[in-house]
């Protein structure tokens, strides 16, 4: 099984505040990764919410004061994308993904 551990950093925008993704820290005993997920890993809706909430803070967006459904909605398919990154990077093989997030 694939042990690591993540951190959401924050939000990628373009210069138009667009946003494209989230900066994620990850790493496991010996790798320590700073990685770019899309925004397609997530829901078309919680991408939205995203966009908004962006759109009206000043200040960057801190997942952790975010609804805990909407930190499900993110970290899920987050996680999920996650393992394969990690098995593919960490490890060489996409091959044999285990999932440790459901």
């Amino acid at each position: 099984m694939n042990k690591y551990a993540y951190q959401i950093q924050g939000a990628l925008e373009n210069r138009q505040g667009q946003l494209l993704g989230l900066r994620v820290l990850v790493c496991d005993v010996y790798n320590f990764e700073s990685v770019d997920a899309p925004i397609e890993v997530i829901d078309a809706q919680t991408a939205k919410y995203l966009q908004f909430r962006l759109s009206i803070m000043a200040e960057s967006l801190n997942i952790k004061n975010l609804p805990v459904e909407i930190q499900n909605k993110i970290r899920a398919p987050l996680g999920r994308w996650l393992d394969y990154w990690v098995t593919k990077n960490f490890y060489g093989n996409s091959q044999q993904s285990k999932s440790t997030n459901p």
